[in-house]
């Protein structure tokens, strides 16, 4: 009969004994927060003095320590590499310590990838025992991002997104303090390193009145609880009925994708966590009659919104090695526009009343192809954040119809805009709601125009807000627009700029700027 490892040990030392003194190892299981100390309990029963023994606590290979105590003392020279200066023997209990047999460990700086089972071994000369310990870390996500939209009979969608937890979180609707609302669907999916992000919607109908708030928490770690809130009343931006059945059944494959996508690299040995089933309900009379031709139509030309945590969308600090110089023409700048001397600092001129239509600026180089990056500061040391802004990229005939028309166009722009009132919206032929936390500080813009996509990052949390994807068609220039009334600035940051960008833009085909929305 085989032996393992441990028990071959054993019997090596149990050699030429003939009395055995008996004890049992104890554990305890354990759940900590990523990036926090946790202790894994294990103690010798009855009450042993463990000085003199071995201690190991291993995971998968014996040989292979986490902690390894022997002869008196820590050996480190067969210690796993990912546990070195992060575990030490500590007692459970202030009033235990190893002559009382307490054996347990502490893990510093928990990492999603300590989750797992680890035994605890301990052998005398007379006696060996070992016991599992498994250990959970979980994360807290990212406050919700809640968007909002309107169907045409006048009733309400209202959805919600939270990234980034382990494990997989509960969601909550509520209508003012008290009524619990029931979710239209639920859908949880993992995403880059395994964590979890949750989507949910609720549809409501326009009479209702108050705020709708989602609720985003681990069961045992309710303080922990993160909330995002949306006025039922807010002025929508006339989305119709089968854009709000469109973004559903666009979040839905996407959330597809991004499973496969990540399944992909799975089959190659990329390390993720263990899948969880999906929860998925969607409410059929939510989608309006006869939308089924004109959403198969609209998927098969472009998809308007990307909120999926997907690999090639995630921030990463390698795009500002695509940064572009660029700053504002005093001289081609609105009249109403007040722009500093380096051409980077902008906001509205006191002694003028323009909207916020004549304040809109395009700046050089405008892009044809290829990847573009470039930042924007929304906060200046001792001011608050700008509440008030326009920051994206148009065609020179949509910024000219704006002009003129006083009203948004219904193609040739692609931006995040900020109000004071209504907070933080996208625009790109329709208006989409977010609802966040906080405005961004410093805002992220990359352009891929080639593969047709304008995202939006907060480059102080390093988080993806929201990915617009369009068919650009045209020459587009970056824009900006620091907003009526407000007196914080709009700043363009200096990057490093890795090659010399052209002088001027090419001339641009304003014929041409009603056939960039499909």
């Amino acid at each position: 009969m085989c032996c393992t490892v441990p028990q071959i040990v054993f019997l090596l030392q149990l050699a030429g004994v003939a009395t055995a003194v008996k004890f049992s190892v104890l554990v305890g299981n354990a759940t900590v927060l990523r990036g926090g100390s946790v202790t894994l309990p294990c103690w010798l029963s009855p009450t042993t003095d463990a000085e003199g023994m071995e201690v190991r606590w291993y995971l998968k290979e014996y040989q292979t320590p986490v902690l390894l105590y022997h002869n008196g003392k820590l050996q480190n020279a067969t210690q796993m590499e990912q546990y070195q200066n992060r575990t030490t023997l500590v007692p459970r209990e202030p009033s235990s310590s190893l002559k009382q047999g307490d054996v347990s460990i502490r893990i510093e700086d928990v990492k999603l990838t300590d989750v797992g089972k680890f035994t605890c071994y301990v052998s005398s000369s007379e006696h060996y025992d070992s016991d599992h310990v498994f250990l959970k870390v979980e994360e807290i996500g990212a406050s919700p991002i809640l968007s909002l939209s309107k169907f045409n009979d006048g009733r309400i969608n209202v959805s919600c997104m939270s990234t980034g937890w382990q494990p997989g979180p509960l969601l909550q609707w509520s209508l003012g303090p008290q009524q619990v609302l029931k979710p239209g669907g639920l859908r949880q999916s993992r995403g880059t390193g395994g964590l979890v992000t949750v989507q949910s919607w609720v549809v409501r109908p326009s009479s209702e009145s108050g705020w709708i708030s989602c609720s985003v928490f681990l069961p045992n770690r309710k303080e922990h609880l993160k909330e995002a809130r949306v006025d039922v009343n807010i002025e929508l931006l006339g989305v119709s009925s089968w854009m709000v059945a469109f973004i559903i059944l666009v979040t839905l494959l996407l959330a597809a994708i991004c499973a496969l996508l990540l399944y992909l690299k799975k089959k190659k040995g990329f390390p993720m966590g263990t899948a969880e089933e999906s929860n998925v309900a969607l409410i059929r009379e939510d989608v309006p009659h006869g939308a089924a031709e004109e959403l198969n139509a609209l998927l098969r030309e472009e998809v308007d919104f990307i909120w999926c945590e997907a690999p090639e969308l995630v921030y990463s600090e390698d795009m500002k090695s695509l940064a572009v110089d660029i700053s504002v023409n005093k001289d081609a700048a609105p009249a109403c526009m007040a722009v500093g001397k380096n051409g980077k600092m902008m906001r509205d001129k006191h002694d003028c009343d323009p909207t916020d239509y004549d304040l809109c600026v395009l700046v050089n180089p405008g892009f044809t192809s290829g990847q573009h990056y470039w930042e924007v500061g929304l906060k200046r040391d001792g001011t608050p954040v700008k509440n008030s802004w326009w920051v994206g990229v148009a065609t020179d005939s949509a910024v000219q119809s704006m002009r003129e028309q006083k009203s948004m166009p219904t193609s040739g722009l692609w931006c995040l805009y900020s109000d004071n009132k209504h907070g933080v919206h996208t625009k790109s032929g329709s208006s989409h709601y977010i609802s966040m936390a906080s405005r961004p500080e410093v805002l992220g813009i990359f352009l891929d125009y080639d593969n047709g996509r304008l995202s939006f990052y907060d480059t102080k949390l390093k988080r993806h807000l929201v990915t617009i994807k369009s068919n650009f068609r045209e020459t587009v220039y970056p824009l900006f627009n620091p907003s009526k009334g407000d007196k914080a600035v709009l700043d363009i940051l200096s990057l490093p700029v890795a090659t010399p960008l052209p002088v001027a833009a090419p001339e641009v085909n304003s014929t041409a700027a009603t056939a960039t929305e499909t």
